[in-house]
């Protein structure tokens, strides 16, 4: 089960890759790679982030399950919420139920 599991990672990263690869404009592609990782994981939701230092702010670059107007929302500073704190410490957080997650903005 294992084996097979990782096989699948695999081929997710190997299909992302090829996307990336053959993307004249990355921010495109971003949402394709989002739509991709859904297909192999069942994801729902998900968004890619990108942190523009000169504000110090985090805005959501692409998004996969997420109306125009809630993508409009997710502006983020450096230590505000999961994401914040996520890009801040440079490290990822598993949050199991986002829903009862106190750093959880909702927006």
């Amino acid at each position: 089960m294992q084996v097979r599991n990782e096989v699948k990672e695999l081929r997710l990263l190997f299909e992302v890759l090829q996307i990336l690869d053959s993307a004249s404009d990355l921010s495109g592609n971003l949402e394709t790679v989002l739509e991709v990782m859904a297909e192999h994981t069942g994801m729902m939701r998900g968004v890619i982030t990108l942190l523009d230092e000169a504000h110090g702010e985090i805005a959501i670059e692409a998004a996969y399950g997420m109306s125009a107007e809630a993508q409009s929302k997710g502006r983020y500073k450096l230590g505000e919420g999961i994401t914040g704190k996520v890009i801040e410490s440079g490290r990822p957080l598993v949050i199991p139920n986002v829903l009862v997650e106190p750093l959880f903005l909702n927006r």
